[in-house]
């Protein structure tokens, strides 16, 4: 029997801004570690990739489950294929309900991938102790090599993640002020076009500025994040901490929108790449128009976003991962 432990690698693409991209740098990394590594990923049927649609679903050694028979499909691969554990990839904390279904005789740990609103706990201990989504990405092979060409024409401001209507009509209020002298400067949403929306656009005053441009496939993406002023997320829906970790990657400032969206303000927070008072918990005009003009505060976050995005690397995970997975290796060579 060969000593080589296998690993079953799920990602539940259950946030905006998963990917299946996302897969490849969390299983070289398991590689790197000495497993043998098989990937799937769950999503819901017809969105593929939350927020990336289907441009990125054609991709050669990826499982592809349903959400709907997702577990039972990775239950029936571990027996099949007799692994020695599984890592659960999502957002949902300890794997959601997805993962309670898995049973108590799987090992089986979660990869936190995202922030979630979710109240409800699945049943999977982290891969690390107080491994959050921010301390748990992998970016490496993620970085773009070079400057892309900007996608839009002029200075414009990016809403990466979908909007509610309260967390719109606050955004929208707070660009106008931010922009009021500054007509050259638009928003533009990675998201497909909604009326309702459009009418508190109107109701703001910029209805002319404001622009839906439809999800952005993984390497568009990379070129939005490069060039804008500023970028807003939600956390309404699930949001991946990719998402975040590569607009700081690319050295674009970012602003977490709505009350809801506290837990990623707090992480942004605690890695000092805030700008702005900091008692303020809610979105302010004139920490927008501090982005926007690129003070020398925002300058500073934008530095120190970086550097927390160049930490991201699998050899800093692989090494808090060892205490847990350390624990495989032992299992498969006793019954080798």
């Amino acid at each position: 029997m060969t000593t080589t432990p296998r690993i079953l690698l799920v990602e539940h693409l259950d946030a905006i801004g998963s990917s299946l991209t996302d897969l490849r740098p969390r299983a070289h990394l398991l590689r790197n570690m000495g497993f043998d590594v098989r990937m799937a990923a769950i999503a819901s049927e017809g969105e593929g990739d939350l927020q990336h649609g289907n441009a990125e679903r054609r991709q050669s050694g990826i499982e592809h489950l349903d959400e709907a028979r997702g577990t039972e499909l990775v239950r029936r691969a571990v027996e099949t294929w007799v692994a020695d554990a599984v890592v659960w990839a999502s957002s949902a904390p300890g794997g959601g309900e997805a993962a309670r279904a898995l049973g108590s005789d799987t090992t089986a740990w979660w990869w936190p991938s995202g922030w979630s609103l979710s109240r409800a706990s699945g049943p999977l201990p982290r891969l690390a102790p107080e491994l959050g989504p921010g301390d748990a990405c992998v970016l490496e092979g993620e970085r773009p090599k070079s400057a892309r060409l900007s996608l839009w024409d002029g200075p414009y401001a990016l809403v990466a993640s979908p909007l509610k209507p309260a967390d719109a009509e606050h955004l929208f209020d707070g660009f106008a002020r931010a922009a009021d002298k500054r007509d050259e400067i638009d928003l533009v949403l990675l998201d497909h076009p909604d009326p309702e929306l459009e009418a508190l656009a109107r109701a703001a005053g910029i209805t002319q500025r404001v622009h839906f441009v439809g999800p952005a496939p993984r390497e568009a993406e990379h070129a939005w994040l490069q060039h804008a002023r500023v970028t807003f997320v939600t956390l309404h829906r699930p949001l991946s901490a990719g998402l975040v970790m590569r607009a700081l990657a690319a050295g674009c400032p970012l602003l977490p929108v709505g009350s809801g969206s506290e837990p990623v303000r707090t992480w942004l927070a605690s890695q000092g790449v805030t700008w702005g008072k900091p008692d303020r918990a809610r979105l302010a005009w004139d920490t927008v128009a501090a982005a926007l003009a690129r003070t020398p505060a925002v300058e500073t976050a934008i530095t120190r976003g970086r550097a927390c995005a160049a930490a991201c690397t699998g050899a800093s995970l692989a090494a808090r991962f060892g205490p847990m997975l350390d624990g495989v290796h032992a299992r498969r060579q006793r019954a080798a």
